[in-house]
């Protein structure tokens, strides 16, 4: 019976050591790691650019608290916690906190991946274009209005994918207007060229703040309209038709014309500027110039700034340049 003892405390001793050889050798996931797992960078953001990852998350648990139950519940004779399980970023499961040798899925989606091209392309929209109806009536937008040098007149410019539009209004634009009355605009074109050197009314002659290539003109008694192009020496008279391609409105002093992209050049960014003149003797005047900063209206001033439109956005965000 003196035996007994002993051998009971090396038993116990034992079972204690076997127990101790079935602690996993690979620490277990709890909640905490799981929260800083999806905590990282980006991981709820991309989950919304990203459709795939969202997906593959939603496939192994959205909860952390399961992760992390599914975790704790494995035991020493089961594998280790799936590493390459892909969490909310699309990137595979925390495999440097699990165990070194486990590679990340290659076959995830990542940040740099097309589903993430895809959605910022998708976030930039359409380019803008809006139609205008020639009618007389109108239907330019607020963000398609510009203020003039001369209160109660306004530019107004739209475009679609085949033509640029433009409209005037103002006092000067009325059936009993002077004939001596225009409204003036310069354009640019797709290449660049052109003269920083304006048309000639009687003794007014303008200087311009960019190379224009297109010189459009409307008399206020509405009985002519008319193109020049710079030829490289001179503005010349390209016969341009403007049939069915202006009208003036009925007693709402508003003029709207449009000329076709194609003929400018077909650029992708077009500068303006725009004004009324009065040529008649003793009376000359140079008024209402957009942008409403370009001169101080009077005779013969020179245009000091013009607009830039980007023909893939608003005009609302046009610059007035240089």
């Amino acid at each position: 019976m003196r035996f007994v003892y002993p051998v009971i405390a090396l038993s116990l001793a034992a079972c204690s050591a076997e127990s101790a050889g079935l602690e996993p050798a690979v620490p277990l996931l709890d909640a905490s790691s799981v929260d800083a797992g999806r905590a990282d960078g980006g991981s709820m953001q991309d989950a919304a650019i990203a459709p795939e990852a969202a997906a593959a998350d939603a496939a192994t648990s959205a909860d952390a608290s399961v992760s992390a139950d599914a975790a704790t519940t494995t035991d020493a004779g089961a594998a280790t916690p799936d590493a390459a399980t892909p969490d909310a970023s699309g990137n595979a499961g925390d495999a440097g906190r699990i165990d070194a040798a486990v590679t990340t899925d290659a076959s995830a989606p990542t940040d740099a991946g097309p589903a993430l091209d895809a959605a910022t392309t998708a976030d930039a929209g359409p380019a803008y274009a809006h139609t205008i109806a020639i009618d007389g009536v109108n239907d330019f937008t607020a963000s398609e209005t510009f203020a003039t040098t001369t209160a109660g007149f306004a530019l107004y410019v739209a475009w679609d994918a085949t033509y640029l539009y433009l409209g005037a209004s103002g006092s000067d634009v009325q059936t009993s207007a002077a004939s001596s009355k225009w409204w003036l605009v310069y354009l640019s074109n797709g290449a660049g060229t052109g003269s920083t050197t304006g048309v000639t009314y009687r003794t007014q002659t303008p200087a311009l703040p960019f190379p224009a290539a297109w010189h459009l003109r409307w008399k206020s008694t509405n009985d002519f309209t008319g193109a020049l192009s710079w030829s490289g020496a001179t503005w010349a008279d390209p016969s341009l038709s403007f049939t069915g391609n202006v009208f003036r409105g009925s007693g709402n002093n508003f003029v709207e014309m449009r000329v076709a992209r194609a003929t400018l050049g077909n650029p992708t960014s077009v500068k303006l500027v725009s004004a009324f003149i009065n040529e008649a003797a003793g009376a000359e005047a140079t008024f209402a110039g957009a942008p409403s900063t370009t001169f101080t209206s009077g005779v013969n001033p020179s245009f000091a700034k013009a607009y830039a439109f980007n023909l893939a956005q608003s005009p609302a965000s046009a610059a007035v340049v240089p």
